[in-house]
Parts: structure tokens; C-alpha cells; sequence
């Protein structure tokens, strides 16, 4: 006799998924670190030198790249790499019309 397999779908944030204790900024962090390592990528940079660039040890940047350390780095760490690779950032804060939330969109 086969099991029946059981889906569930998720939301649009894996981390709430997951049950992370806070899923906005987790998934904010993480769209951040994926640019980050698009830009990287992007202009064929080493890790080694994506690390010298952005004044962290190549160890930690691989750890970063890897979201091994989403819960260490902040926000405002990951924007700094981000102006480092000559990246701008827009912050818009404005009145919420319900749940106060955190968004960041890649452009």
C-alpha cells in the first residue's frame, strides 16, 4: 500500500515557513545577500577578492554568501557591501495600512 504524499503550500516568505523568529528581516537579509553574490558573480570577482573589496575576511564572506550567518550579519552590514560594490539602496518608510511590515525589492 502507498503512502499518499501530502503537499502543503507555503507563504511567500520560506523563514515564516519555517518558523523563524523573525521572517521579514530573515528574508530581507536574504534577498540583500543574493545581490550581493549576483554582483560578485556578475563581474567575475573571487571570493577573495569580493572579500578584500568589501573589508571582511574571505571566511566570512563565504560564510555570508552562504546565509550561514543570516542571523549574525545585519542589515546595515549588508547595505554597506552593497554601496561597496557601488550598489545604491533606497529605504521608503511610510505609514502601514495594516500590519507593519519589511519588504526589500530587487531592482
Amino acid at each position: 500500500m502507498q503512502e499518499e504524499e501530502v503537499m502543503t503550500i507555503g507563504s511567500d516568505n520560506v523563514f515564516a515557513d519555517i518558523g523563524h523568529p523573525h521572517p521579514e528581516e530573515a528574508l530581507a537579509k536574504a534577498k540583500l545577500i543574493y545581490r550581493i553574490t549576483t554582483v560578485i558573480k556578475s563581474r567575475g570577482l573571487t571570493q577573495i577578492d569580493a572579500a578584500k573589496l568589501l573589508g571582511i575576511s574571505p571566511d566570512k564572506f563565504s560564510s555570508i554568501a552562504d546565509g550561514e550567518l543570516l542571523d549574525e550579519v545585519t542589515i546595515g552590514q549588508l547595505t554597506d557591501y552593497l554601496t561597496a560594490l557601488d550598489e545604491d539602496i533606497e529605504i521608503i518608510v511610510r505609514h502601514a495600512q495594516g500590519p507593519a511590515q519589511l519588504h526589500v525589492t530587487l531592482g
